[in-house]
């Protein structure tokens, strides 16, 4: 096939025409120069290839860029992330490229990820373990991440009860909104004995003194 029109379109975007068929490509100037373009040339089938395989990685590394610019992202979500736009070799070729370049770092994620759910999102271990895992990161990886905080979970837990869900135990004798207290934190990945523990000794605490008022 025969290279009939090449030239600049917009920026650094070259278009392109292969045997005077009148369908137009485009491709970027760093493709052009990598594949040695240039107008009147023949092209096999493999060269031809090549030229779009270069510039559908550059497009899918481009918009990992993209991504990486708004928030991180571990390895398996990166790719999850690529695959409904790119073909599969393009994708495991760009998140390569990005662990290569450092721009991807699955156990700096985890420890960003574990400061963000436990510290910020205010989790217990069990569900900042399940967040952790949706976001493609490994076992070991979340283990090692969680290890510096399970000594906060009774103090982040404490904290909760007596901020955030503090309306539901104001009053120690309402058992249907305790309940309902003891579930949201459930649902916030708390344990049901770390509940019990921290909510048992908080409730007592509000008794004691409603008691000590009328004393």
């Amino acid at each position: 096939m025969r290279l009939t029109q090449l030239c600049t379109y917009k920026g650094n975007t070259w278009q392109m025409e292969l045997d005077g068929s009148g369908e137009l490509y485009f491709v970027h100037v760093s493709v052009v120069q990598h594949c040695g373009l240039q107008k009147g040339m023949e092209l096999s089938a493999a060269q031809w290839k090549r030229v779009q395989d270069l510039e559908t990685f550059r497009k899918a590394y481009q918009y990992s860029r993209y991504l990486l610019d708004n928030r991180g992202y571990s390895y398996q979500e990166m790719f999850r992330k690529l695959s409904p736009k790119y073909p599969e070799n393009v994708c495991y070729g760009v998140v390569n490229r990005l662990v290569k370049n450092g721009m991807l770092n699955d156990w700096k994620y985890a420890e960003q990820a574990a400061l963000h759910y436990i510290e910020r999102k205010r989790f217990g271990m069990r569900r900042a373990y399940q967040e952790m895992r949706r976001r493609g990161l490994l076992d070991p990886q979340i283990q090692a991440a969680l290890e510096p905080y399970r000594c906060r979970t009774e103090e982040i837990l404490e904290e909760l009860v007596r901020g955030k869900f503090a309306r539901y135990f104001a009053e120690p004798s309402d058992r249907k909104m305790i309940e309902k207290g003891k579930a949201a934190l459930v649902r916030q990945g708390y344990t049901f004995g770390e509940i019990q523990r921290v909510v048992s000794a908080y409730l007592q605490e509000q008794k004691t003194e409603q008691e000590s008022m009328f004393s």
